[in-house]
């Protein structure tokens, strides 16, 4: 296993979200689904030997099978207890894994992340908002070689259009998709496109948990009385004990939901020096 650096960056993250991910990180899917990491990993094309910037990696869905197949990966994330789990399966495997507290807006020059700092840099399923042309370009700079983003194609993972139906709430579209297609045009960089669509894991390890992120789907804006009427019976409906969790997962109780949460993402990718993506 590689070096954990976690320093001072992640200072000027959202305090929120870091929380919220720390606490999921105890039942957070281990593992890409097959169909997922064979998609990215195929249009990634990755040479024997790349190193590798991973953003967003949680616990290392992609950085593991990435080390296992002899890269050098730089897992990042903003949520300490997902770097934590990172850490342990490195370590169990001796993996070529460093991680980083790395949050999109801290400093990557002092996490030893700035410029052609590796061969390839990608961010999956991790850049969802924010400053959207920033993060694309320092992925851009950080990358030798070929840099890659995996966003949402529609609405936000963070946002269930059936309970927001149901609540009468408007259902927003995602902007991501145009704004990293518009901050690759000011690079003079030529984008490939291509398209997946996979369903959100939603597990928890008790029915306020999952209660507590199902009301994160609402949207951050204060239910109305009625609002909260309409989501206390949806939950109640909708939020139930999984008997038979995956066997990748934790031991323990767990609570899903029970219907399918859809996304359609987009593979974003681009040679980092203007070339077209070979």
């Amino acid at each position: 296993m590689m070096p954990t650096t976690h320093g001072k960056q992640a200072s000027t993250m959202n305090r929120d979200s870091q929380a919220y991910w720390n606490k999921r990180a105890a039942t957070f899917t281990r593992d890409a689904t097959v169909e997922y990491e064979r998609w990215l990993l195929d249009l990634l094309a990755l040479e024997a030997g790349e190193e590798i910037l991973d953003m967003g990696c949680a616990t290392g869905t992609l950085a593991v099978p990435l080390a296992r197949a002899g890269h050098r990966v730089h897992g990042c994330d903003f949520a300490e207890a997902m770097l934590a789990i990172l850490d342990e399966r490195a370590a169990a495997d001796k993996l070529p894994i460093t991680s980083h507290l790395l949050a999109w807006e801290d400093d990557w020059e002092e996490a030893g992340l700035g410029e052609n700092s590796v061969d390839v840099a990608f961010a999956s399923r991790s850049l969802m908002s924010g400053d959207v042309p920033a993060c694309v370009r320092k992925l851009d700079a950080a990358a030798r070689s070929r840099a890659t983003v995996v966003v949402p194609d529609s609405l936000l993972p963070s946002r269930d259009p059936r309970l927001l139906t149901y609540l009468g709430r408007a259902v927003r579209r995602s902007h991501v998709v145009r704004d990293v297609t518009r901050a690759l045009t000011s690079l003079g960089r030529i984008p490939v496109f291509a398209t997946t669509r996979t369903f959100r894991p939603m597990r928890f390890s008790s029915f306020d948990e999952a209660r507590a992120d199902l009301r994160r789907l609402a949207g951050p804006e204060p239910f109305t009385a009625r609002e909260q009427r309409l989501f206390d019976a949806y939950a109640a409906q909708h939020v139930v004990r999984e008997d038979h969790p995956a066997p990748s997962e934790v031991a323990g109780e767990h609570w899903v939901l029970d219907y399918p949460l859809p996304v359609t993402w987009v593979f974003i990718g681009w040679s980092t020096d203007g070339s077209e993506w070979a």
